[in-house]
Parts: structure tokens; C-alpha cells; sequence
């Protein structure tokens, strides 16, 4: 565990500064891990057990650092087996619905594998790379499930001075829990919103969906979103443009405060313009508001 708070430490210090654009500023997984394990051909593929933890700080909504660590163990008769793996690397996201984060890493670092077998033991270290990746689906406001696949490539024979590549596979499922603020690149740390720097006229604010903005001909162009509000939830942020919620065309904060309030159950669906790197690209997503 010492490896693995030394790379949680290194992961949060190199996104410590960094402002995620709504999306949290750290998550962190832990969780059952299953290894399938080349053995070179000394016998058939081994299947070990074992835990895998992970720390990622957020740049952006597309942009992550993680680490990572995991081990596994597998006793046969008199004979044991540990294995474990630390490593560290870029993580790249799609967050374009609410509730589902979709994921791909590349981490490299090393892996210490050890064996004892009727009194003596070995030891020997490799370095180690991990491709892959996972999904998470949210389940409260800071808890997630999350499932992940990935290769595994090592480098280990602790039965003799030449080393083998070894092609493993491993599956993990377990829970992440998210801290730090949700919010969107802005000009002060300690600033609860989010701000456009210009704006065309008037604004005025619907408080049940946590937006403020002003009218246009194309819809309610927003300039701020309340920190924690279901439009934060649903990553809206200044610069989107609301069209519709529940098929209702909305120009201005009362429509969509009245288009709220004839949800039956709370629950709306908002259409809108959302700005990307890629442009602009329109979108539907579902929040509960009350």
C-alpha cells in the first residue's frame, strides 16, 4: 500500500491545480480483481484472485491521470503465489451521458511477483503495462460502480536468469467514490458558478433547474450553473444553449420554470446546444429536479 499512496500522491498533486470541466476533481476505485496468467508453458493459464485500487485527478471532462495498484494470490497445495502491480498513466473519458463514464487507460510501472514451494522462495521484479479500460455508472451524487478489462503484459521467470513475456488478462468490478467540486473551468478557486464573459442581454434566472442566462431566438443561452443543481448534474454548463425540456421549446427562465413544473414526477428531459472541442453538438439528457 506504501506504492500505492505514493502514486495517489503523485496523480492529486499533478491535477491539484487543474479545474475539471464539470466533472469531479478526483475519483477513487476500489474493488475485486480477477488475473488470467501466463505461464510460459510451464503448465495451462492460472486464474488468480485479488483487489485492485485506483486514484485519477480529472484535467478535464475528456483527461485523467490515474494510478493504479493491484494483487492477487493463488495456493496450490505447498505451493503460494502473490502478484503484485502498481503503475501509473494517462486515462481519456467520454462523459456525454449523465450517469456513464466510458474510459480507456495506458498505465506502465513495474510488477514484483513472488513463490514458495516446501520451504524456499523466490522473488523477482518486471515492469509491467496495463491497456484497457471500463465503464462507470453512477449511482449516487459521489458513488459509482465500475467495471474495467485490460491486458497485462510482464516480463518474469523466477525459476531461472532469463526472463519471459508474459500475456495476462485481468477483470475487475467494485465501487468509485468521487470528491471535489463539480464544476467548470473558472477565473477564481473559490467561485461556486460558472460565468460567460459576455452576454446579449438580460439575464434572469430558473432556480429549479440551477441556471441563469438570457433569452435568444434560439433558446435560453446560459451564462452561469449552480454548483450541485441538476444542470451541474447533467454537466450543462456557460455557453450551452437550452432548446426544449420535455419537447417544450423554452426561451427564456420562465418557460423553464414552467415547463418544470408540469413534470408529472419530477423528471424532465432537456434539449440542448452543447459546445464541445469538436463544436457545437446538440443533446438530450434526463434529471431529476424536484
Amino acid at each position: 500500500m506504501r506504492k500505492f499512496a505514493l502514486i495517489a500522491a503523485a496523480v492529486l498533486g499533478l491535477c491539484g491545480s487543474a479545474f475539471g470541466q464539470d466533472v469531479p476533481r478526483a475519483e477513487v476505485f476500489g474493488g475485486y480483481s480477477y488475473l488470467n496468467v501466463d505461464t510460459n508453458g510451464l503448465s495451462s493459464r492460472q486464474n488468480l484472485n485479488g483487489w485492485e485500487a485506483a486514484v485519477s485527478g480529472n484535467f478535464n471532462k475528456w483527461f485523467a491521470v490515474e494510478g493504479d495498484v493491484a494483487g492477487y494470490y493463488k495456493t496450490i497445495g505447498s505451493v503460494s503465489v502473490r502478484d503484485y502491480s502498481y503503475a501509473v498513466g494517462p486515462r481519456f473519458e467520454y462523459r456525454q451521458v449523465p450517469s456513464v463514464t466510458v474510459f480507456g487507460h495506458v498505465l506502465l510501472g513495474g510488477d514484483h511477483l513472488s513463490g514458495s514451494f516446501g520451504g524456499s522462495s523466490a522473488s523477482q521484479d518486471s515492469v509491467a503495462a496495463v491497456f484497457g479500460g471500463g465503464v462507470e455508472w453512477k449511482i449516487a451524487p459521489r458513488w459509482a460502480v465500475r467495471g474495467s478489462g485490460d491486458y497485462a503484459l510482464t516480463r518474469h521467470n523466477i525459476l531461472g536468469p532469463q526472463s519471459f513475456t508474459q500475456n495476462n488478462f485481468r477483470a475487475s468490478v467494485g465501487v468509485v467514490y468521487v470528491f471535489g467540486r463539480t464544476r467548470e473551468a473558472s477565473s477564481g478557486r473559490g467561485n461556486p458558478t460558472t460565468s460567460a464573459p459576455m452576454q446579449a442581454g438580460p439575464t434572469s434566472e430558473a432556480p429549479l433547474l440551477g441556471v441563469s442566462g438570457y433569452s435568444t431566438e434560439a433558446g435560453f443561452k446560459i451564462t452561469s450553473v449552480r454548483a450541485g443543481s441538476p444542470a451541474a448534474q447533467i454537466y450543462l454548463k456557460a455557453g450551452d444553449t437550452i432548446l426544449r425540456i420535455d419537447g417544450r421549446d423554452v426561451h427564456s427562465s420562465h418557460d423553464i420554470e414552467v415547463a418544470i413544473a408540469a413534470s408529472a414526477n419530477g423528471t424532465v428531459k432537456v434539449c440542448f446546444l452543447n459546445q464541445t472541442p469538436l463544436g457545437t453538438a446538440q443533446s438530450e439528457r434526463e434529471v431529476k429536479v424536484r
